[in-house]
Order: C-alpha cells, then structure tokens, then sequence
C-alpha cells in the first residue's frame, strides 16, 4: 500500500499551498489589516526552499488583474517592493557560554 500525502491546492498555486492567499481573495469585503494578518501568516508558512520574491511575483500574475483594486493585491506589491529576509534562529550553546 503506498502512502499519498494528501494536499489542496486552493487556486491551483504551488507557492499557497494551504490556500491562504487565495482564501483573503474570497473574503467579502476583507479589509488590509486583515489581509496582513493572511500575508504573514503565508510569508513564515511558505515551504524554505520557495523563494517569497518570486512567490509574491507568481500570486501577482494570477490575482492582480482580476482583483486589482482589493487589499490584498496592494499588499502583495508592496511586499514585492520589501524583500523579505528569512534567518533561522540561532540556539546558544550554554556550554559555550560558560
């Protein structure tokens, strides 16, 4: 028996696999401090081997010219327009403290 992980992808993009992005989109009358909420919430679940520039660029290709005036095409520009910097979290060696 072969064991599938099963996976949605709302919208059909790789990069918004949980669906997020695409769920803001379906938000009636959704406002921008909620859409931030989403975009963040997308930016620290995106998968470490997607680039966020180039993801951000491919979430734009597919939304922004059927919804370019909703809040959450404005704060996906202006994420493109800020790169966004991933740093793993360094973890002390208490030994090397001492």
């Amino acid at each position: 028996m072969i064991n599938k992980k099963s996976k949605i992808f709302k919208g059909g993009i790789y990069s918004d696999e949980k669906g997020l992005i695409f769920e803001a989109y379906n938000i009636e009358n959704i406002d921008p401090s909620s859409c931030r909420v989403i975009f963040f919430d997308w930016l620290i679940s995106l998968d470490q081997s997607i680039n966020p520039s180039e993801a951000i660029t491919e979430l734009l290709k597919v939304y922004s010219s059927r919804f370019p005036n909703h809040p959450m095409t404005n704060l996906l520009i202006e994420g493109k327009q800020t790169p966004a910097i991933r740093q793993k979290k360094r973890v002390k060696n208490s030994k090397e403290a001492i």
